[in-house]
């Protein structure tokens, strides 16, 4: 509709033209000494217009002649793209399908080095695992780390790579050397954290806890808990290697040392060191301020002239719990501390009626022993693995209870 409107246009413009020069043409009179041109103003006017028009053409082919070579980069470059896109396209296709040795020939083998982009490399890199090459998986994530802008993506890949293929300390080794290039990057401290959490190495999960919290790579309940769970195992190696708890518990942050698992587990080192007042200086205030099964359980071990002051003191904690399976425990083995045998047996039956776990039940076992009920010893003894073994049965995995019966 708007060629025949412009058509139109065209032919009542050239009418309106043609008639006003049929009435009066008028002339062009064109003099330079000692010549003269005189024509009339229509011929003029298409002689003007055929000028314009070929002087138009005569630019335009010059510019196109003078733009070739940027045209033909161009078209290469485009070329070059296609390409480059057809191949990443083919070789995600055939990873995802399994076929690694194809993928890796779509994404690397038709194309030269320079060509290559860095997403091609990351692609090739896992398709060169898949085929357990990791020579040729390291040397594609080296070309890959040398593409601007690629160095963090390739190094992370790198990791998950080495993780898969169980070369945990290359991971970690791969996750320092981001935490130093790209530090504070939430997501390398959030893998850093759990990879040497599954190395067991609790001394760097306790110094990156800091750096955790401050660049917020997870939620303050959860580097809480990972802090936490690494004093704790660094305090059972100090009691395990026999070394000095003190250190340890020195470095624990103020606001973990209020934590009724740690202090436990300190004042359990602290006795065995033979530092019984120490820990009961530590454990009588935990236990006021919150009283807790695991804080109960190590009162319990408390020994030595000061038993029966111990005992008294553990009593008035009935109160509180009377119920308690642990705070019962504790109160047997602390009454035949303190040579009370009629308590300490009082006090583990009534321990036995509470629904013990199967850990309880091996301690009631060993306070009958010295009180020398065995046979009521080796009951307690049978119920804790009875328990123990209906524990293991309900914790089998979905799988497990459909494996058919040999």
């Amino acid at each position: 509709m708007k060629i025949l409107s412009g058509i139109v246009l065209l032919l009542v413009v050239t009418i309106l033209v043609t008639l006003a020069a049929m009435h009066n043409p008028g002339y062009v009179l064109i003099e330079r000494s000692p010549w003269s041109v005189e024509m009339p103003l229509t011929l003029f006017a298409l002689l003007l217009v055929a000028a314009v028009v070929l002087l138009y053409t005569l630019l335009h082919v010059t510019m196109r002649l003078l733009r070739i070579p940027r045209d033909v980069g161009r078209w290469r470059l485009d070329r070059r793209l296609r390409h480059q896109q057809k191949g990443l396209h083919a070789g995600l296709i055939k990873f995802l399908e399994g076929d690694h040795t194809g993928a890796e020939k779509d994404l690397v083998g038709d194309f030269k080095a320079e060509d290559v982009p860095g997403i091609h490399y990351l692609v090739a890199a896992c398709a060169a695992q898949g085929q357990g090459h990791r020579e040729e998986r390291d040397e594609y994530l080296t070309q890959a780390q040398r593409v601007p802008g690629l160095g963090l993506a390739a190094g992370l890949l790198q990791t998950y790579l080495h993780e898969a293929a169980r070369e945990y300390e290359r991971s970690l080794a791969t996750l320092n050397a981001l935490r130093i290039s790209h530090p504070g990057n939430r997501t390398v401290l959030r893998l850093l954290a759990q990879r040497a959490r599954g190395l067991r190495d609790w001394t760097t999960v306790t110094q990156l806890a800091p750096e955790l919290r401050r660049h917020k790579a997870m939620e303050a309940a959860a580097i809480d808990d990972l802090e936490r769970d690494a004093h704790r195992h660094l305090l059972a190696l100090a009691a395990h290697a026999q070394a000095d708890a003190e250190a340890v518990w020195r470095a624990i942050p103020k606001h973990h040392r209020q934590h009724s698992t740690l202090i436990a587990l300190y004042a359990r080192n602290l006795i065995r060191r033979g530092e019984t007042g120490e820990a009961e200086h530590l454990l009588t205030p935990a236990l006021r301020h919150e009283p807790t099964d695991e804080l109960y359980s190590a009162y319990g071990d408390l020994q030595g002239d000061q038993a029966l002051r111990y005992l008294s003191q553990a009593e008035n904690w009935l109160k509180v719990s009377p119920q308690s399976g642990p705070l019962l425990l504790a109160l047997a083995k602390l009454a035949l501390a303190a040579n009370l045998p009629g308590k300490a047996r009082e006090y583990a039956e009534r321990c036995a009626r509470q629904n013990p776990t199967s850990d309880i039940y091996g301690e009631l076992a060993l306070v009958m022993e010295r009180l020398g009920d065995q046979t009521q010893a080796r009951e307690y003894c049978r119920r804790g693995l009875d328990l123990q073994k209906v524990k293991g049965e309900n914790h089998r995995s979905p799988e497990t209870l459909f494996l058919p019966l040999p």
